[in-house]
């Protein structure tokens, strides 16, 4: 071995273009977004393999198969923010409301009432933090 060789190596290394981290899977496809007026997104859904994210700060935060359990997790994260659900924007993309609505067909309900039934549940499950 060289005494040059770790010198080249380097210089080798430094000169190679950084390779990109590879996901696997399918592309994230942002499908709701709650954003403040200022146009800042809060949070944000997006389906990746047939699965619902809730992403807060860019990453990923919960996963669920139910749209509107997805749904549900934005209007929770609304209420809780200091702007108040009233200075908050959702925008939701027509497939992930028209997911939600289905399974909420599903329950018998519509999906305001379903939205409502998932809220109350999580009520029942976990102690409110103030």
């Amino acid at each position: 071995m060289s005494r040059f060789s770790k010198a080249r190596r380097d210089a080798r290394r430094k000169a190679e273009p950084a390779r990109p981290i590879r996901r696997l899977g399918d592309p994230l496809r942002l499908q709701a977004r709650l954003a403040e007026p200022g146009g800042e997104t809060i949070a944000a859904a997006a389906l990746r393999d047939g699965e619902w994210l809730l992403l807060l700060d860019g990453r990923t935060a919960a996963r669920t198969d139910s749209a509107a359990m997805v749904l549900a997790m934005l209007r929770h994260i609304a209420r809780r923010h200091p702007a108040g659900e009233a200075g908050l924007q959702l925008r939701c993309s027509p497939q992930l409301r028209a997911a939600a609505a289905d399974e909420a067909a599903a329950h018998a309900r519509t999906l305001t009432e379903h939205l409502d039934a998932l809220e109350a549940e999580r009520q029942t499950r976990h102690v409110t933090v103030s």
